[in-house]
């Protein structure tokens, strides 16, 4: 395959770049010898390196075994996760390296913002050895201890005081610092809620998280470890809702062909969610869309229980979320 050469020392093989809505996680160094996520620039799906051998089989394990089975359970978290195509092998500088072909969350999002919510207190898995254990109980203390949730990275738009727009990128060293507090403070700043809500992207994005909920609620099969949720939605659409709220209105922009059902809140002090009338609408383009990532750390249930670990961060986060439509 012929390669191209993207900057003085890392060779990519050709029709491929760096994923540059990349959050979190591990990035390209620029020897190879790190490996980050790329992207196919016309096609619309993205590479994850397979990483650790145990860790990249885990992973593959987990998006084929949803993509093959039967099983109702699995079938019904197919909507909630990206979309699995196969394992490929490419050519990095002059070494072969594994791969995961996913689905591109923000292809055709012309101005994504984009956050990686890690879920769970407990983010280290049951083969992790002690000094693993230590480590991860370290990282991002506050947050995970309180609220089971933590901001590895973000991005987001933003519109200074001239009318001119900005990309913000945070990196694991500003999650890292949050309280609680802080942190309910940053998925405001993500929203674009600091002063006026709007109400389809919160309504939209608490649709998904119910549909998640639920589904976890339901499943007995996996306990997932240092998982994450990747929120993605358009600033541009976003925007234009933002001024339709201003002038007081609460409709609700369909969110595309959306594949998750919705589901009722279970808070009755919340507003009406008229979402789930208006969901299956064709040819509108989704522009929030939430899904699970992350399962190199995926492992069976023990004795068929519960994920509570998993679901004690997502009650917190949409609790967080759901706070913003009553203020």
């Amino acid at each position: 395959m012929e390669n191209t050469v993207t900057n003085s020392k890392l060779l990519l093989p050709k029709g491929f770049c760096l994923l540059e809505t990349q959050v979190a996680g591990h990035t390209f160094s620029p020897d190879a010898k790190a490996l980050g996520m790329l992207k196919d620039e016309m096609l619309g799906y993205v590479l994850k390196p397979m990483g650790k051998p145990e860790c990249g089989a885990r992973e593959l394990a987990f998006y084929e075994s949803v993509k093959d089975s039967n099983d109702p359970i699995l079938h019904k978290v197919r909507s909630l996760i990206p979309k699995f195509y196969e394992k490929i092998k490419l050519r990095i500088n002059t070494t072969d390296h594994n791969f995961l072909k996913l689905e591109d969350l923000t292809h055709c999002v012309k101005k994504p913002c984009i956050m990686d919510i890690k879920i769970g207190k407990r983010t280290w898995d049951p083969l992790a050895t002690t000094e693993k254990r230590e480590v991860e109980e370290k990282k991002y203390f506050q947050c995970k201890q309180k609220l089971g949730l933590c901001i590895p990275g973000f991005q987001v738009y933003s519109q200074t005081l001239s009318g001119s727009e900005l990309v913000l990128r945070y990196g694991n060293d500003y999650g890292r610092k949050l309280s609680d507090s802080e942190f309910c403070e940053t998925i405001q700043l993500f929203l674009q809620c600091q002063k006026i809500v709007c109400w389809p992207l919160v309504q939209e994005l608490l649709t998904q998280l119910y549909a998640i909920r639920d589904w976890f609620n339901e499943q007995r099969l996996f306990h997932f470890y240092a998982s994450s949720l990747l929120i993605v939605y358009d600033y541009e659409t976003v925007q234009s809702l933002s001024k339709k709220t201003q002038n007081g209105s609460r409709n609700i922009l369909p969110n595309g062909n959306a594949q998750n059902n919705s589901s009722d809140s279970k808070y009755d002090d919340l507003p009406p969610n008229p979402v789930s009338l208006v969901r299956h609408v064709q040819n509108i383009p989704p522009y929030v869309k939430v899904r699970m990532i992350d399962f190199a750390h995926v492992f069976p249930a023990p004795d068929g229980s519960p994920d509570t670990n998993y679901i004690f961060g997502l009650q917190n986060l949409i609790n967080i979320i759901e706070n913003i439509l009553r203020r």
